[in-house]
């Protein structure tokens, strides 16, 4: 089960989905530094409890602290960010004059349902303008591709460690000519073209690796995520997003969780290539 609504009067993002794993182990999940990095960010620190603090990491200066309001094991987490802005293309919040602060809220509920967890997601607080309009585009789509690999450590890689790579850059182009780029000679072809979530999927990659798998999710032209039967069952993300404050940001992402990780490094190091050739 999973459902997904965008609540556009109160600026929230909202989404559940039934995993398959027990209250406790999702938890786990959400909440324990080893655990967050095995299928969200690339690095996290969590000072646990209420008044704690929690930060996912993607490298560089790519850090989102929140506060912990809510903390009850089994059942509820609320993270807040106070004075919170949208990011710009280097990770930053975006100047006050393009986006007025607002108290930011993730609340993660979970519920034991039929013998799996119902995870539900709140997302909440944006303020308005344009700069809050690309945040939450931007969150809605994540938060999809996130919780469908969550979805996939629980199912099938429990308590194993992930080796995560990714490559990124930022464009002027408009988020439609990027896109086509990305997918395009020199980035990473498809097939079928007009692949949708839970089909069969194969993708050709720079350097010329073919990879091959099972689609989690695909929102056309702008992300497409799923496991990769050439890693060990790995994953595999690329995106685009609008970023606050203007520009394109262009992302791919591949993870192994029992392949030697210089196979992930190969790729990322190939994509990177491929990035600053096809957005010179």
């Amino acid at each position: 089960m999973s459902k997904t609504t965008v609540d556009a009067p109160s600026r929230a993002f909202e989404m559940s989905l039934d995993l398959p794993a027990s209250p406790d182990e999702v938890w786990r999940a959400l909440t324990v530094a080893d655990e967050l990095v095995r299928w969200f960010p690339v690095d996290a620190r969590v000072t646990p409890g209420l008044g704690g603090s929690m930060v996912w990491s993607w490298g560089e200066s790519w850090d989102w602290a929140t506060r912990i309001e809510a903390w009850e094991p089994g059942r509820l987490l609320r993270l807040v960010q106070e004075d919170a802005r949208p990011y710009d293309a280097e990770g930053r919040p975006v100047p006050e004059g393009q986006a007025a602060p607002a108290r930011i809220a993730i609340e993660f509920t979970l519920e034991s349902h039929r013998g799996q967890t119902r995870l539900r997601l709140v997302h909440s607080g944006f303020g308005r303008g344009a700069a809050w309009d690309d945040e939450v585009e931007g969150i809605t789509e994540g938060w999809q591709a996130e919780l469908a690999s969550l979805r996939h450590y629980l199912e099938r890689h429990r308590g194993q460690d992930r080796a995560f790579r990714v490559a990124w850059l930022s464009t002027a182009l408009s988020r439609g000519e990027a896109w086509r780029r990305l997918v395009g000679p020199g980035g990473f072809q498809f097939g079928p073209d007009d692949v949708e979530t839970g089909q069969a999927y194969s993708v050709v990659v720079p350097g010329g690796t073919r990879l091959s798998g099972t689609v989690a999710l695909h929102l056309p032209r702008q992300t497409l995520a799923g496991t990769v039967r050439e890693l060990d069952d790995g994953w595999f993300r690329i995106l685009t997003w609008s970023i606050p404050g203007g520009g394109t940001g262009v992302w791919a992402g591949v993870a192994t969780y029992q392949s030697d990780s210089s196979r992930v490094d190969e790729l990322r190091d190939h994509a990177e290539r491929a990035l600053r050739t096809l957005f010179a």
